[in-house]
């Protein structure tokens, strides 16, 4: 699952380095972002992020769960409802999905560019 992790993460960050089951990407200012799985009940159901100042420590956290990505707005085949209650299945985990949204919030990280003034 890590793999799977660390290949989304590169498509956003193609720094990224992975060290056992965290990923860690370099941003501006020498901080670090660390994203890791997180799981309940022996299965992975989201991504904590975390941004790390090497000299002060945490500066924030954010976790996403699986419950908190768009959700696939397909229509349902109508003749699973007959079986979907006997039927016990565990969502997969969209890994593309939770590193977009993990890209997206570390662009809150990045200091913009100024533009040059024109004269």
């Amino acid at each position: 699952m890590t793999d799977e992790l660390w290949k989304a993460m590169r498509r956003h960050h193609p720094n990224v380095v992975r060290l056992g089951g965290v990923c860690y990407v370099r941003l501006e200012g020498g901080n670090l972002a660390k994203a890791e799985f997180i799981a309940t009940s022996g299965y992975y159901d989201g991504l904590r992020l975390t941004i790390l100042n090497p000299s002060t420590g945490p500066v924030d956290t954010l976790t996403i769960r699986r419950w908190d990505l768009p959700r696939n707005t397909a229509e349902k085949d109508p003749s699973d409802e007959q079986t979907a209650a006997w039927d016990v299945k565990r969502p997969t985990l969209d890994i593309a999905a939770l590193a977009e949204m993990a890209a997206e919030y570390l662009r809150l990280f990045y200091v913009p560019v100024p533009k040059p003034a024109r004269s």
